[in-house]
């Protein structure tokens, strides 16, 4: 919330809650370490340098997944923005949001109700243990816009989040 540290110009966030104590662990609190944290916006171009698609999302250690989801859907599957940011998601499941990824944590995947059932299939062949749930906020709030090929632009608002737009110039 723009808190400053005295007049040093450092800005004070709580992003250093990714730190550990523990000795050894990737993420040790010591100099020179930065705190692992989520933000994930993903700026894509074509092979000549032309801009093609932004993207982020919030959402916790769900980012980099959602940011993955999204850009398969638009390079892999060619959907527009509005289905790449509406369509259904899944998430490893965090108590937290910000726990994800240490050993102790379960990894059950939770899918939100409208994944397509060949996603859920596919999960548990793969040995993932999964649990419906219903969609919302802990599955972030995704925007994206894209240059199309004519040069017009085409944007989404995540329809989860309870406020949002898409503008396009």
């Amino acid at each position: 919330a723009n808190i400053v540290a005295g007049s040093s110009g450092i800005f004070l966030h709580d992003r250093g809650l990714g730190f550990s104590l523990e000795p050894g662990h990737p993420a040790e609190y010591r100099a020179g370490k930065r705190p692992p944290h989520t933000l994930a916006p993903a700026l894509v171009t074509h092979r000549d340098g032309r801009l093609r698609t932004v993207l982020g999302t919030m959402g916790g250690d769900a980012q980099p997944q959602i940011v993955l989801q999204m850009l398969a859907s638009l390079l892999l599957f060619d959907q527009d923005p509005g289905r790449a940011v509406g369509r259904g998601r899944w998430r490893i499941a965090s108590d937290s949001g910000f726990d994800t990824w240490r050993p102790d944590v379960s990894r059950r995947v939770e899918l939100e109700e409208h994944v397509p059932q060949e996603v859920a299939e596919g999960l548990t062949a793969r040995g993932h243990r999964i649990a419906e749930v219903e969609a919302g906020s802990a599955f972030g709030h995704a925007h994206a816009i894209e240059v199309t090929e004519h040069g017009t632009v085409a944007g989404a608002a995540d329809p989860r989040a309870l406020t949002g737009g898409a503008f396009g110039f």
